[in-house]
């Protein structure tokens, strides 16, 4: 499954870069799903994720985090924490940015995966930027080590390349109370 997080939904750069990551498979032969988080209808989400063998993530960097949809996503799913949602499921994560911060979004976005339950394939998150596209542009000499669309092909390939596996067992989870309050105010008696 790819998931299209991009606050522009299918009018943005996520979604130029979720068709990459879809045709991509598409030449492979690999079946997929490609779901936008902003259009998606409620359980729509839920469902593609019950469905996927693996996970492709794909959001802009906002204000230095993923976008506001994904991070909504994640607060309802928290239940589904090491859960068949999640647990053992290779995912990769595609980032895009208009300037910066979008290194420490990938590296924030795979930590909370593998928090979730995810594996995360060796070489499986990219960052695309508007500089390195440009300069991908004018300078593609220069660019051997600057992340590009290019490289989401690797980033796919690796994730084709990580089986899931069935052996991988969660820690408990509070899956009814994480929402308890568990602060009172100053003054209050319990």
């Amino acid at each position: 499954m790819i998931l299209n997080a991009g606050l522009a939904g299918s009018d943005g750069n996520s979604h130029v870069i979720a068709e990459h990551a879809a045709a991509a498979l598409r030449r492979r032969a690999v079946a997929h799903e490609l779901v936008v988080l902003k259009n998606a209808a409620p359980g729509e989400v839920q469902a593609a994720l019950g469905r996927a063998e693996r996970l492709v993530f794909v959001s802009g960097t906002y204000w230095g985090g993923f976008s506001s949809l994904l991070q909504q996503l994640f607060e309802e799913l928290t239940a589904s924490e090491g859960g068949p949602l999640w647990l053992g499921k290779p995912a990769s994560v595609l980032v895009s940015a208009h300037q910066v911060g979008a290194q420490s979004v990938l590296w924030r976005l795979q930590g909370l995966l593998v928090t979730f339950g995810c594996a995360i394939p060796p070489m499986s998150g990219v960052v695309i930027s508007k500089v390195g596209e440009q300069l991908r542009q004018r300078a593609p000499e220069l660019c051997q080590d600057v992340w590009g669309l290019s490289d989401v092909e690797t980033a796919l390939h690796n994730l084709l390349a990580t089986a899931a596996s069935g052996a991988f067992r969660s820690w408990p989870v509070d899956a009814e109370h994480f929402t308890e309050r568990w602060l009172e105010p100053e003054g209050s008696a319990r």
